[in-house]
């Protein structure tokens, strides 16, 4: 009941314009009190007078619209967390004699939490968000990824293959505000550190010569034991996307071997019956079958597999694009994924260190070969891939080096294969 008395006082003629001494001017206004959300907008306010009436205001977040029977008040959106309001002074003929209230919401936002912990296999994670007011979002993070939704902001995270957690920051840009979310990752088990990546089976010519021009992979560089060139089919397989680093053999054998010391670096000064007691501790921690490469499968992934666009080395035929070695290295291996990766998104299959093999050692026959796993006794086990310790001629793709089972260098590590159930 008071508020329609208070519009019927507002609509009410006003007195006190005088046209002469004595005559008085009628002037109604439709409303005294405007409200407007925190968007701002626009509204209408009714003028009835016989007189001359203006408006005055100092806000810079209003604008005033006036024709002859109305003005258009427009409000700007208000960006801060806090309420505003004004007055508009009207005057007739000069004289003031009414004022008109505005008052505007102000940012309205909240969430649940400022920083939230997540597991280290990837996942998606819901935050609610309560908000009057849109906004946007700035994600620098490769590891997560965010989007706007009604409910709030949804956001799906890869899984950590790092030992140590990770945290990354969501900010939010409300209005004149900013407000950061913290996303938490906790770190992985050192049997689920490897990272791998798989490769679709296919059909490539393995090996090189230096006898036909015209004939395939034909490298002026090529030795006696990378030839003949011959077909060679492969299954689909999963290789490491990295080669096995220092803090990753140290936690599942608890000792570092390495000559060159560093967590992030491949590990070093492994033997091939080294490595077999680590693969065997890994697939008892993990539950998995993991295993060395076949030196087809090793060869056809640092080739590129079906994405080969036919690079001498492994990526690259520019050396020193994709690989540590001789020229580069400054005499240290270096930390695993600092060049650039192969059309598969594999790092370090050339340089670095070289990489053992399954396969015992033998000479190629020019037959087509099935998913090839060499001979079934030998005295030589087969590395590959060269080293930063290997001059360029010794990184190509084809090249191929030999060493016994039981014998470890300070630049020769090694990959993983892991065989799907």
């Amino acid at each position: 009941m008071k508020k329609i008395i208070y519009f019927l006082l507002c609509t009410i003629t006003l007195c006190g314009c005088t046209k002469e001494d004595d005559e008085v001017v009628s002037m109604t206004l439709s409303t005294t009190e405007l409200t407007f959300d925190v968007e701002g907008g626009e509204q209408v306010v009714g003028i009835e007078t016989d007189g001359n009436y203006d408006c005055q205001y100092s806000e810079n977040w209003i604008l005033v619209r006036q024709s002859v029977d109305k003005m258009r008040v427009i409000v700007d959106a208000n960006n801060t967390m806090s309420t505003r309001e004004a007055y508009l002074s009207m005057t007739c003929n000069g004289e003031a004699r009414q004022q008109i209230h505005i008052l505007q919401d102000c940012i309205q936002f909240s969430t649940d939490a400022e920083e939230y912990n997540v597991q280290a296999q990837s996942g998606e994670l819901t935050i609610p968000i309560t908000a009057n007011i849109k906004y946007s979002v700035d994600n620098e993070n490769d590891w997560f990824e965010v989007a706007v939704t009604e409910m709030g902001l949804e956001v799906g995270y890869a899984r950590n293959y790092k030992m140590q957690s990770r945290s990354g920051t969501i900010t939010l840009h409300i209005g004149e505000t900013d407000k950061n979310i913290v996303i938490n990752q906790e770190a992985c088990a050192w049997y689920e550190s490897f990272e791998m990546v798989n490769i679709e089976g296919g059909t490539f010519y393995m090996g090189a010569q230096k006898t036909d021009a015209n004939s395939n992979n034909y490298d002026t560089n090529a030795y006696v034991i990378e030839s003949p060139v011959h077909q060679v089919q492969i299954d689909d397989f999963s290789i490491g996307k990295f080669e096995v680093t220092q803090e990753q053999w140290e936690a599942a054998m608890g000792y570092n071997p390495s000559t060159i010391v560093g967590k992030a670096m491949p590990v070093d000064s492994v033997s091939w019956e080294d490595v077999q007691i680590f693969i065997e501790t890994l697939n008892l921690a993990s539950g998995l079958n993991y295993r060395l490469p076949t030196e087809a499968e090793w060869e056809f992934a640092a080739r590129g597999g079906n994405l080969s666009k036919g690079y001498l080395y492994s990526g690259y035929s520019v050396i020193g694009a994709c690989a540590w070695y001789y020229s580069n290295s400054e005499s240290t291996t270096h930390d695993i994924g600092t060049k650039e990766a192969n059309e598969l998104g594999i790092y370090d299959m050339t340089g670095n260190v070289r990489e053992w093999c399954n396969d015992w050692f033998d000479y190629y026959d020019s037959n087509l070969a099935t998913n090839p796993q060499g001979p079934s006794s030998g005295s030589m086990k087969v590395n590959r891939g060269g080293s930063w310790t290997t001059p360029s001629v010794n990184c190509r793709n084809s090249y191929r080096h030999t060493d016994y089972p039981n014998e470890a260098a300070q630049d020769l590590g090694f990959r993983l294969v892991l065989v799907e159930e």
